[in-house]
């Protein structure tokens, strides 16, 4: 239903997505009816205010650390047994919920919350917060990004908060829907995908916007950047996929498989001239980065809100929403397949030999299943009851 009422009256519909009626009918309800959802139950509902796939829930990592963001803790797992090591906080705080993916730096780690603080936490020992953000109204569903000293923080309260590593706010660019996906920066921009249909291009220093480029429907998936080609790629729950030339704002191609390419989540791959792009729906299409020409495609053989995870410049894992879990070759062979317990919304993380992938089971309870590059199970986390 949800769905459905979306594409016909709201973000999904050009004609009528970005009116003042659009706004005045939907947007003003929509906060109170994701608040009464669970994350899982409003993928197709990218236009409002909730949680998205990728970021439920939040997982990132490198070679020292891996951060869980799921519920009410950020949990930190070694990436050796998969063992938890610390929570934060120590004892479970209702008001505090956690699903944005952590940003990590060093020995340290920014993330959001469902509280609207944004923290920085030491994490070289017990986990301490060595500042918070306190001036966003709304929950962070998005991982942060760094560039120097600046951390860019979207929030679902329509803004993009700029913060100095002092905890000293820089700017804030103000827009018209939540911002729930990870920016892009590159060199002076600031690249942010937004659900009234547009791709921002901000200006690093100051937030102002240097352009906007129009797209036929909700963003919610992540820009991916080609330093080959200085371009955009990214695709819209409108059904489509484009490359946007960064210096000019004009979209070079747009693929929509000729009507058959379901809604975007995830973040486009970019490897060898390649770009390769997955829909909600399962399919996996892999495209010219320079043409947009079809290369090959296939399908993976269910529903598919997570998006994919490049793995040493040899193939890519796709996970199914049922747990079903494939490493493909850049060829589209199938290599390895594995299937694990529980749903899977959030993007697999791969490390220098560890694939992650989270999923949910009952109760809510956040598992994650360790395999090395070959589909060998190397540990499963399981948390205590």
């Amino acid at each position: 239903m949800f769905d459905k009422y979306y594409y016909s009256t709201g973000c999904g519909n050009t004609a009528y997505g970005s009116t003042p009626e659009w706004h005045q009918k939907f947007a003003s309800i929509a906060d109170a009816i994701i608040a009464e959802l669970a994350p899982q139950q409003v993928l197709d509902a990218g236009c409002a205010m909730g949680p998205r796939a990728e970021s439920t829930p939040g997982i990132s990592a490198n070679s020292d650390h891996i951060i869980v963001s799921y519920m009410n803790y950020i949990r930190h797992l070694n990436p050796v047994n998969g063992q938890e090591t610390w929570r934060y906080p120590e004892k479970s705080n209702v008001k505090q919920v956690f699903y944005a993916p952590a940003l990590i730096d060093g020995e340290n780690i920014y993330v959001g919350d469902f509280a609207n603080d944004f923290m920085k936490i030491n994490i070289s020992g017990i986990p301490t917060v060595e500042w918070t953000f306190k001036v966003a109204k709304g929950w962070y569903q998005a991982k942060a990004v760094k560039d120097g000293s600046l951390i860019i923080a979207p929030n679902t309260d329509r803004s993009i908060y700029a913060i100095d590593d002092s905890n000293t706010l820089v700017w804030t660019h103000q827009g018209d829907f939540a911002y729930i996906s990870e920016p892009l920066v590159v060199e002076e921009m600031v690249i942010v995908s937004s659900q009234d249909h547009k791709i921002l291009f901000l200006n690093k220093a100051d937030g102002t916007t240097i352009r906007e480029v129009p797209m036929n429907g909700a963003v919610v998936a992540a820009p991916a950047y080609d330093p080959k080609t200085d371009s955009v790629f990214v695709g819209s729950l409108a059904h489509e996929f484009v490359r946007i030339d960064r210096q000019t704002g004009e979209i070079v191609w747009c693929y929509d498989g000729n009507g058959t390419l379901e809604s975007i989540w995830g973040k486009a791959l970019i490897v060898d001239g390649q770009v390769i792009l997955s829909d909600k729906a399962g399919k996996i299409v892999s495209l010219s980065a320079d043409t947009g020409a079809e290369n090959w495609q296939l399908y993976a053989g269910g529903a598919m809100p997570a998006g994919l995870a490049l793995v040493e410049d040899k193939g890519f894992v796709a996970v199914l929403e049922d747990g079903t879990i494939t490493f493909y070759d850049l060829t589209q062979k199938s290599v390895w397949s594995r299937v694990i317990s529980g749903n899977v919304y959030s993007t697999p993380v791969v490390t220098e030999n560890l694939i992650l992938v989270a999923a949910i089971k009952g109760d809510n309870l956040i598992y994650v299943y360790a395999f090395d590059f070959q589909g060998q199970p190397v540990w499963t986390f399981k948390p205590a009851k």
